[in-house]
């Protein structure tokens, strides 16, 4: 914000991470001398500059070197800004609190974290990864080894997505590995995975008793019985 005769204050985040590709959004806001409130319109302008030249202007916001969208109003005192397309290009000595990097894997954990599970217990696992741009959220999926479909529940919060798996566990979860897939909506999509296998401790199963030698046997005779 240019403000000519007069003191300002600007409140920003030291820091803000951002997808390369993808949008960032600032939160800001700024203040005046209270003798200068009065000169303060809507139609004032709220600025970004780079050393001395503007690189963002909320009165025309999709033609300078930052493009994106400025939120509020001024005499709300309001200079939240969206920028779109972020690259490390933008990254200046002036907006050194942007951190520009690449999607990384989402977050799976499972609960209870153990080695082993046991057949007929419950076993949630969660997914999770950062929203960086509001406008364009990511989004979570599920696959797993097992024919069947698999469905999360989803959360979000502003910076979060997370999705739930909750079932209970029978034999044929064992040695399952259950996949998860974020989606980021970059300029290209950008998928990342993280995976986990479940072990499971059952009972044996479709047992049957073989004795050998078959049918009627002579007493004191020996056999051989086996469990399959």
């Amino acid at each position: 914000m240019s403000c000519v005769f007069c003191g300002f204050s600007i409140n920003l985040p030291q820091r803000v991470e951002a997808l390369q590709g993808s949008c960032v959004f600032i939160p800001c806001t700024f203040d005046i001398d209270q003798q200068f409130n009065s000169y303060l319109t809507d139609s004032a302008k709220r600025i970004w500059f780079k050393g001395v030249t503007p690189v963002f202007v909320s009165s025309s916001p999709n033609t300078g070197l930052l493009k994106g969208e400025i939120f509020g109003t001024a005499t709300q005192k309001n200079c939240t800004t969206r920028f779109d397309n972020v690259s490390q290009s933008h990254i200046t000595s002036d907006l050194k609190m942007i951190k520009c990097r690449s999607p990384s894997k989402p977050t799976l954990s499972i609960f209870p974290d153990q080695q082993e599970t046991t057949e007929g217990s419950s076993v949630s696992l969660r997914c999770s990864t950062k929203i960086f741009c509001q406008s364009r959220p990511p989004s979570l999926t599920w696959s797993s080894s097992l024919i069947e479909s698999v469905t999360g529940r989803q959360y979000q919060s502003q910076t979060e997505l997370i999705s739930d798996l909750n079932f209970t566990v029978s034999h044929r979860h064992h040695r399952v590995t259950f996949t998860c897939t974020a989606t980021h909506q970059l300029q290209q999509p950008s998928t990342t995975q993280e995976s986990r296998m479940l072990l499971v401790q059952y009972a044996p199963k479709n047992t049957s008793v073989r004795i050998n030698p078959a049918g009627l046997v002579l007493e004191g005779r020996s056999v051989t019985q086996t469990q399959q």
